[in-house]
């Protein structure tokens, strides 16, 4: 069983993760799909329609985890999802990183138009995203786990505030300091 303080503390994160993620492509459509076609996983034929299914599918994701954060209404369809979309994005990564193609826009970052190098800011694919998303895929998968029936108190709230924030925080660090490995490691190779 998992503690329902625990429940709603990845809920909202996986809510903020989602919503934002489906946002950023909202905004650009474009570049999205220039993006994704770069991991050329999937035929060129197919790949408009799947991006124009994936940011869709990130927003009702968002949009569950938020109820399961907000609201406790439970759909173990959204943690599976979640699970399958986010197995899906490793593997992408995983594929493209065994043939050598590390230089690719992960498309996690708001530097939509600019080339992936260390100039623009841009996240190239590495293993730190790989591992991140094997991470998050175990974490939605705890969330499967039934919830005990304890009722959250008002310190529970406070701690699920500060916990999101937390949480917020700890993975936008992460992701700099995946951004600044590829920084590094570019300017060690024009330097060497």
């Amino acid at each position: 069983m998992i503690d329902p303080l625990l429940l709603r503390i990845i809920s909202l994160g996986f809510a903020l993760l989602f919503l934002i993620a489906a946002a950023h492509k909202f905004s650009n459509l474009n570049q999205f799909r220039l993006n994704f076609e770069a991991y050329e996983i999937v035929p060129a034929g197919l790949s408009p329609l799947v991006t124009k299914i994936i940011p869709p599918l990130e927003l009702f994701l968002g949009v569950g985890w938020l109820a399961l954060g907000l609201l406790a209404i439970k759909f173990e369809l959204v943690a599976l999802i979640s699970v399958g979309l986010l197995a899906s994005y490793a593997l992408a990564i995983g594929v493209n990183l065994k043939h050598g193609r590390n230089y690719i826009d992960c498309g996690c970052s708001f530097t939509s138009g600019k080339a992936a190098n260390a100039d623009s800011g841009a996240q190239q694919i590495s293993s730190g995203l790989l591992y991140r998303n094997v991470l998050l895929i175990g974490i939605a998968i705890v969330c499967m786990l039934p919830a005990s029936d304890r009722n959250l108190q008002l310190i529970d709230i406070f701690s699920l505030a500060f916990s999101v924030i937390a949480l917020v925080l700890l993975y936008g660090a992460f992701n700099q300091l995946l951004t600044n490995k590829n920084a590094i490691n570019s300017w060690r190779q024009n330097n060497a």
